[in-house]
């Protein structure tokens, strides 16, 4: 059972870091160079954290995926982790992100997505 909440919570630090950190380099300059990159994110507080708090998210979600795998089958574990794909939709569409906008086939996507993810986590029978 903790290998669920693990790969859940992993999941939900995720899709948490992944329109923090969107918006983060969407709000960046296009120059490459290091140091205008550095002296940008100085002057802006905002931006700054939000790529922070998304790398974080990220390094607190690769611990929980750690615990996960140690407690799941990688196949459930794995199926679990296609979730942040409806959670990261989810907030996009629902923050109004850069270009995102309902579709149909996408909704379709999703579910599809969730039906996987209901079939793999089910508990099966063993051979006999």
């Amino acid at each position: 059972m903790m290998g669920y909440f693990w790969a859940l919570l992993s999941v939900l630090l995720v899709s948490g870091a992944q329109p923090a950190m969107k918006e983060a380099m969407t709000a960046l300059p296009a120059s490459g160079e290091l140091i205008s990159l550095l002296v940008f994110l100085w002057h802006h507080p905002m931006t700054s954290g939000l790529l922070l708090a998304g790398l974080l998210g990220y390094a607190l979600s690769m611990g929980c995926w750690f615990l996960a795998l140690k407690r799941l089958a990688l196949s459930k574990a794995y199926a679990l982790l296609s979730l942040s794909y409806i959670l990261v939709w989810g907030i996009a569409l629902g923050l109004g992100l850069h270009g995102e906008h309902f579709s149909v086939s996408a909704l379709a996507g999703i579910l599809l997505v969730i039906t996987g993810v209901i079939l793999v986590c089910l508990p099966s029978k063993p051979p006999r």
